[in-house]
């Protein structure tokens, strides 16, 4: 399983939030359009590299993305 440039800095940048991080968070980070970054954390959740879950925070809903410790 090869992952591209921007999955792994998607990864790396979860690593270093200690393993998760809103996809807010990550796309403003990173520097990435809402579409893009939704379609990254859809692969590595598909992958078995990411968990996703959606969670309320002040009324709003966001996307949590949280790191697995192995991929399946």
């Amino acid at each position: 399983m090869r992952l591209n440039e921007e999955e792994r800095r998607f990864i790396s940048y979860l690593a270093s939030r200690g393993g998760s991080a809103y996809l807010s968070e990550i796309r403003r980070a990173l520097g990435l359009p809402h579409t893009s970054a939704w379609r990254i954390a859809k692969r590595l959740n598909e992958m078995g590299f990411v968990r996703t879950s959606k969670v309320k925070v002040g009324g709003r809903e966001l996307l949590k993305i949280l790191l697995r410790r192995r991929a399946r």
